[in-house]
């Protein structure tokens, strides 16, 4: 066990108890100080040269941290064993070592190791007769939830997961109609609506609140101003799947021409997922479309569910919709 510095927050009985509040190495964020081992009185004595065993029990993996606090700096040696009384490390301390930290009266020294649940053994043995206490304090991770807010489409699923836990996990949904949970954290949307996923394990209760929304894409609608004098254009604004599993696509065509548009030509429409797949496309030649100029027109295109690239649903709220085609007018004619 090398050394390894810390800030302490210390806690006195007699001497000194005390807690991590920081770590040089890495430490779990979401963790618990609890005391493993306390001084046994407020002064102990230790002749040199002859073993101090202290006998102590880890109930969960954790960073442990040795702390041997001291009038004046001495030398000493800390051994640590197994249940099974393997020698699992041991360093040994000088009176000269710089890591000797006062604090008001005494000082103290410590290490740390990462220690699995379990029984151990300390053992300390000082080179000089000293009196001094021994503390070890644990630095325990507590069981955090993978997310606290989830968005899901309706008609799809993400999974929870629940890390540095000790005990089973029970899951269970405040509104399983909008999103159930099964025994693994796989949350699966219902219907647009709000609810709150809870992991109960370790004696707390971790919450998730999960927003479901509704399989459609959305857009703004293409307005006059965004399209130039002499030109015009066309967007999808809305997609969803009907009843029968049939992609509709709602659409926009804004005519800023100077003419009256009459048809649209060589449509195209491409519906692809978030991570790119190709879920429809639709091709037309020609649709014919009146539009005045200046004005705009909503129109739908409905794509069969024979026709679909992916028969399954997509996810629609994730996904990017595409048009394409060139319009045709007819030229004001004044009498």
């Amino acid at each position: 066990m090398k050394n390894l510095r810390k800030k302490f927050a210390c806690l006195f009985l007699a001497f000194l108890f005390f807690a991590i509040s920081a770590s040089a190495g890495p430490v779990c964020v979401n963790a618990r100080v609890t005391a493993i081992l306390e001084p046994e009185t407020s002064t102990e004595y230790a002749q040199a040269g002859v073993p101090v065993i202290r006998d102590f029990t880890v109930q969960a993996p954790c960073q442990a941290a040795f702390a041997v606090a001291v009038e004046t700096p001495v030398g000493f040696t800390l051994t640590l064993y197994n249940s099974a009384g393997v020698e699992l490390d041991s360093t040994h301390f000088t009176a000269s070592d710089p890591d000797w930290l006062p604090l008001n009266d005494i000082y103290f020294n410590d290490c740390t190791i990462e220690l699995p649940a379990g029984d151990y053994k300390a053992e300390l043995i000082f080179d000089e007769s000293a009196a001094y206490q021994f503390a070890i304090i644990g630095n325990e991770p507590e069981a955090t939830l993978s997310s606290h807010a989830l968005t899901i489409t309706a008609g799809f699923d993400k999974t929870l997961s629940v890390s540095d836990n000790s005990g089973s996990i029970q899951w269970t949904s405040s509104k399983p109609s909008v999103a159930s949970v099964n025994s693994k954290g796989k949350v699966s949307a219902k219907k647009a609506g709000k609810c709150t996923i809870t992991a109960s394990v370790d004696g707390k209760k971790l919450k998730c609140t999960v927003t479901v929304q509704s399989n459609k894409y959305t857009a703004a609608k293409l307005t006059n101003s965004q399209i130039p004098n002499g030109s015009a254009s066309w967007e999808a604004f809305s997609a969803f799947y009907d009843a029968k599993g049939n992609l509709v696509i709602k659409c926009r065509m804004v005519n800023n021409s100077g003419h009256y548009s009459e048809y649209l030509k060589d449509l195209s429409i491409k519906v692809k997922t978030a991570d790119k797949k190709t879920a429809a496309v639709y091709k037309a030649s020609k649709k014919n479309l009146y539009v005045s100029d200046q004005g705009y027109k909503d129109f739908k295109i409905t794509i069969s569910k024979d026709s679909l690239k992916i028969k399954k649903p997509v996810d629609l709220r994730n996904a990017s919709v595409t048009t394409d085609g060139k319009y045709g007018y007819t030229y004001y004619s004044y009498q």
